[in-house]
């Protein structure tokens, strides 16, 4: 069997509502394919337990438990509605490829509401009985959990995310007395919450007496529509308001939601008035958001960060450090390849090393590349753009200014050579993942503070001269389409 063979296939995810179970338990013996279920459920709940927190794995993945396996689809049972959203919007994907590793084959998941003394496998032809709802005084956790995983210690800093990570740790050891609101905004996958959740794990061991509430746009918006539906509004603004870290994942989700939108807005004012420290992060910036204008003026009043996609070394070191993080051998050819096979998303090439380590696990084989390149290739698309390196744009600008390309590495300081060198080395700075000193060396060794100084410069000449401004947009076009001068 394949490694296509053993994880192809399209997947598709069924979310059901609420269901009642019965009174009658059937004999789990007679059953072959719920004890084949069984047996993948209890592998992947050490697999889970093995990645999550102890609070995350206790609160939500303990509790759940297999109801049947009918044909492709599987049906696991949530003893709360809140358990219930909070599984299928945090764990489904990984829970459902952890299942169709296991039971070797495509799976639709379907999470279903049970109570917790229930038996675990049913009926739904059988009498049923109403799932009672706990008492106001157990009510269901207001704060997500964090992923013990997010911390400072295990985020790569690079280029790209350093002014994020600086700010992030600033807040983290002096809560409410700087960058107050902390907003940070980027691409889906690439640390926005590793960071926040960073932050409340330093709070967390460091302040332990300060009231740390994390929760995302999603279920801040969840939890304000259960509270008006069952009329506990003041209950709500009460738990959300009495806090000191206000963390606020994918801030994003309130966007048309305007009565969401009112409440945010006043929780939002009766921290910050008091001193409480506020981080918000979002897939888009601040003036980009459609949002109320009040909102938008309290969000930019603070300090803003961007994190952009990671450049290659920094893709590495990520690789590197996950895989210690799971225990895996990789080859620096497998590492090269998952690098420069997904450019933009984190949280991609974590799933890249999921399915390499699950299939070799499984089939007991030795991760290779071309094993990296039959299993990932399917489920990533490289990148369509041209690859670009530094032999095609020295050719390129070599080419377009009359010079050899030995002329740009080389030491002579006469202008016009001076100018192609700089122009050279702002494109590779733009059109490439190299860094400073990688570029640096590309140009006989120079150092990266040159090749800074060279981007400078460019920069500042492309500002104020519109001919050369020209010139330098059209050179990067044709090295991006791959054609000759």
């Amino acid at each position: 069997m394949t490694a296509l063979s053993f994880l192809l296939g399209h997947t598709i995810i069924i979310l059901q509502g609420t269901i009642h179970m019965s009174d009658w338990q059937l004999q789990l013996g007679e059953d072959d394919a719920y004890r084949s279920l069984q047996a993948a459920w209890e592998r992947v709940m050490k697999a889970l337990e093995e990645r999550l927190n102890k609070p995350s794995f206790e609160s939500w993945i303990r509790p759940t438990r297999p109801l049947a396996l009918d044909g492709p689809v599987v049906r696991l049972g949530t003893p709360s509605r809140f358990a219930k959203h909070y599984v299928e919007t945090r764990y489904l994907d990984t829970i459902r490829e952890l299942l169709e590793l296991e039971l070797g084959q495509p799976v639709h998941v379907q999470f279903e509401l049970v109570e917790a003394n229930e038996p675990v496998l049913m009926t739904d032809r059988l009498p049923r009985k109403p799932v009672q709802r706990p008492p106001e005084d157990e009510d269901e956790p207001l704060s997500q959990p964090l992923n013990s995983r997010y911390t400072f210690e295990n985020f790569v800093v690079g280029a790209s995310n350093r002014l994020a990570h600086a700010c992030a740790v600033s807040v983290a050891e002096t809560p409410g007395k700087t960058y107050n609101p902390l907003f940070i905004y980027g691409g889906s996958g690439l640390g926005k919450t590793h960071l926040m959740q960073a932050i409340g794990h330093h709070i967390g061991d460091n302040e332990p007496h300060l009231r740390v509430l994390y929760v995302s746009g999603e279920t801040f918006t969840y939890h304000y529509i259960t509270a008006l539906r069952e009329h506990k509004t003041s209950q709500f603004r009460r738990k959300y308001r009495d806090v000191d870290v206000w963390l606020v994942d994918d801030i994003h989700f309130l966007v048309g939601k305007e009565r969401t939108e009112e409440e945010f807005f006043h929780t939002y004012n009766a921290l910050y008035d008091t001193g409480k420290q506020i981080v918000l992060t979002s897939d888009r910036a601040p003036k980009e958001l459609d949002l109320d204008n009040r909102l938008l003026s309290r969000f930019e009043c603070g300090m803003i960060a961007d994190i952009k996609p990671p450049d290659l070394e920094t893709r590495l070191a990520i690789i590197q450090s996950k895989a210690a993080n799971e225990n895996m051998t990789l080859p620096y050819e497998v590492m090269l390849y998952i690098a420069s096979l997904i450019t933009t998303n984190i949280r991609q090439i974590e799933g890249a090393l999921i399915k390499l380590h699950a299939y070799a696990s499984l089939m007991r084989t030795q991760i290779t590349e071309s094993l990296a390149q039959e299993l990932l290739g399917n489920y990533f698309t490289p990148p369509s753009q041209a690859i670009v390196d530094a032999q095609k744009v020295q050719q390129q600008v070599a080419r377009r200014f009359n010079l050899d390309v030995e002329d740009l590495k080389g030491p002579s300081r006469t202008k016009d050579i001076v100018v192609a060198r700089q122009v050279a080395m702002y494109l590779m700075r733009q059109l490439t993942d190299w860094s400073l000193p990688a570029i640096g060396r590309a140009f006989g060794g120079r150092d990266h503070t040159t090749v800074l100084h060279a981007c400078k410069c460019i920069a500042a000449k492309i500002a104020l001269d519109k001919a050369f401004s020209n010139l330098v947009e059209d050179l990067a076009k044709e090295i991006r389409d791959g054609r000759n001068c």
